[in-house]
Formats: structure tokens, sequence, C-alpha cells
């Protein structure tokens, strides 16, 4: 049965949505919300791709709200191959920008490659920060916005190849922490420094955020890509997964027995 609470309209009956609840670090099979934390998911979107979005791409969207890479600037993506760097690979090549994306192994730098990066790095290799240097230096120059997502030494290396001016958003610590960025040495440079705690939304800018992520699925503009759905009683499984990075894209938990 599919019912709403006292007072709710009824029509949300039914809906497919996605939603913040508030709280993080578990998981359910059912979760209880008020409607003005609910995004409609659009006709003709699948529910694993908005579920894909829910997070990462309402982050991913903030991340290019924060960092506004345009038409022109070379950025450097870290971790391009994930759930959120995907996301982030798309965007910045709709906004116009030169894309340079870091991502370790065939199978994900050919995705990276395929999803419209301009130049693609395997990580894995040693030289990884001279070819990347390289890379931006044939577009025009240093990056203009370094978006990374792995953080850790290799965040902290790639803080080298930002531009004087520029931007570096060290949002991600799959590697065990954030990138060690001396905001000292950042502020000489003239360095916007944007961290994890700049992309902590409002209720109201989740709705917003995910409602424009959603939409941009829907028409065809965006892809998010999944790499394994797991049951759920695989929890653990899946999250053996993502720390040992060898799925490509998002990691999905499925509460369905599907």
């Amino acid at each position: 049965m599919r019912t709403v609470g006292e007072g709710v309209d009824a029509g949300w009956a039914g809906r497919r949505v996605i939603a913040s609840v508030g709280f993080t670090g578990g998981y359910a099979e059912q979760a209880a919300t008020t409607t003005d934390h609910l995004v409609p998911v659009p006709d003709g979107l699948g529910l694993r791709e908005a579920a894909a979005l829910a997070h990462d791409g309402v982050t991913a969207a903030a991340l290019m709200q924060a960092t506004a890479p345009g038409p022109g600037e070379r950025v450097l993506i870290l971790g391009a191959s994930g759930g959120m760097g995907t996301l982030l690979v798309q965007m910045t090549h709709a906004a116009g920008a030169h894309v340079v994306a870091v991502a370790r192994g065939d199978r994900k730098t050919a995705l990276v490659k395929e999803l419209g990066a301009d130049d693609v790095i395997d990580g894995a290799e040693a030289e990884w920060v001279e070819q990347a240097r390289a890379a931006l230096e044939a577009a025009g120059g240093p990056a203009d916005v370094v978006l990374d997502g792995v953080g850790g030494a290799i965040g902290a290396a790639a803080f080298a190849l930002t531009a004087d001016g520029g931007r570096f958003s060290a949002h991600g610590a799959p590697t065990g922490g954030f990138a060690p960025i001396d905001p000292q040495e950042a502020a000489r440079r003239g360095i916007t420094l944007r961290g994890i705690g700049d992309v902590q939304l409002t209720d109201a800018e989740y709705v917003r955020l995910a409602g424009h992520a959603l939409g941009e699925a829907a028409a065809g503009r965006l892809r998010p890509v999944i790499g394994h759905v797991y049951p759920l009683e695989q929890a653990a499984e899946a999250h053996t997964a993502i720390e040992e990075r060898s799925l490509l894209g998002k990691v999905l938990l499925s509460a369905r027995g599907e």
C-alpha cells in the first residue's frame, strides 16, 4: 500500500522520488522524510540512474558551482573514473573547458575518454604528474581548476599543477585523507582552496541541485555510470569493491532482491 502522512498531498503517493533524509552512515529498505525534501524523478529516467545521482550528481553540481570552470579553461580531474569523477568529466566538458583526466588502467582511461576528456592520464604510471603537466602545457598552461577526488599524496602532487590564481578543490579522500595543501602557499600563489565543507548543502540547495542533475540525465546530457548493483545483504562486498577500486563508476545497493 502506498500512503502519505496526515495533511500531505495525496498526489505524492506512488511517485518516483529521491530525497536527502537528513543523515548518513547506514542503509535501509524504507525511509521517512518530509515532502520539501523530495525530488521527483523525471519520466524516462531509471530509478537506478536516479540513485546514482542522488549524492554524486548533487555534489558534482555543487563543485561545478563552487569552482565555476568556463570555456577555454584547463581543468585537471583526479579520480575521473569514479561515480562522481565520471560526472565531473561530462560537466566540465559541457562547460567548454579543456579536460585533463586522471584514472588508473586501460578500462578506466578508455571510459573517461569516451565521456569527453580531452586528455587522459593513467594514474598508475610513475610519471603521471609529468604527463599531466605536459598535457596541460600543450593546452595552454597549468590547470585553472583542479578537482581532486583522490586526496593524499596524489592530490598534493596535483597542487603543483595548479595555475597561480586558480582554484583547487580537495573534496575526495578515498586514499585515507584529504590532500594536505598548505593554505599559506595557496594564498601566496593566489589559489582559491575549496574543500568538502564547501559543498555541505542546505535542504533547499539539495533539492535544487538534485533536480538539475536528474533533469540533465533525463535529457540525455548527463550519463551516470553504474559499475555494479549489489543486493543489500552484500553491502560488505560492495564496500570491498569500492576500497579495491575494481569497478567503474558508481556502486549501488538494491533492497529489492534483484
